[in-house]
């Protein structure tokens, strides 16, 4: 799995294909795939950031240990929460700016304590470990199902 910044940095490239869609691959087009995929990839760290190490409760999830053994999520499986979908307006002008909270919010990341934790509504609480790979493995789907959307 690429890194965080790396994630980011392919992301960033995707910027002139904006408007894209098809609709066999998505009802979305290339713009919301990819301002969702930073505005979760923002919440998550965000809430990594603010969370109280003492909060974490581990509970065994099936769904997380498949998630993460296998390094991707399945298409069509779930719906964005609204606190992560995009608004009407999708510019490339706002995605740049929020590509820029993004790339200080992953550096931000790497000097967090590993106890530090968000909890997932579907994965339950995430360590810092763990959040890292569910944020790469949720960006990588969104650049997976974008590429598609790209290819002719």
């Amino acid at each position: 799995m690429k890194s965080l910044p790396a994630l980011l940095n392919e992301l960033e490239t995707k910027l002139p294909f904006i408007e894209q869609k098809k609709e066999v691959v998505s009802q979305a087009t290339v713009g919301w795939h990819i301002e969702h995929s930073l505005l979760a990839f923002v919440k998550m760290i965000s809430a990594v950031e603010h969370s109280t190490p003492a909060d974490y409760k581990w509970k065994f999830n099936v769904k997380r240990s498949v998630v993460l053994a296998l390094g991707k999520f399945p298409r069509g499986s779930a719906k964005a929460p609204d606190s992560v979908k995009p608004g009407e307006q999708i510019s490339k002008d706002s995605i740049t700016a929020l590509i820029t909270k993004a790339k200080q919010k992953a550096a931000l990341l790497e000097t967090l304590d590993n106890n530090k934790f968000f909890t997932h509504p579907v994965f339950g609480d995430l360590r810092l470990k763990q959040a890292r790979k569910i944020i790469a493995i949720h960006t990588h789907h969104h650049i997976k199902i974008i590429n598609d959307i790209i290819s002719g």
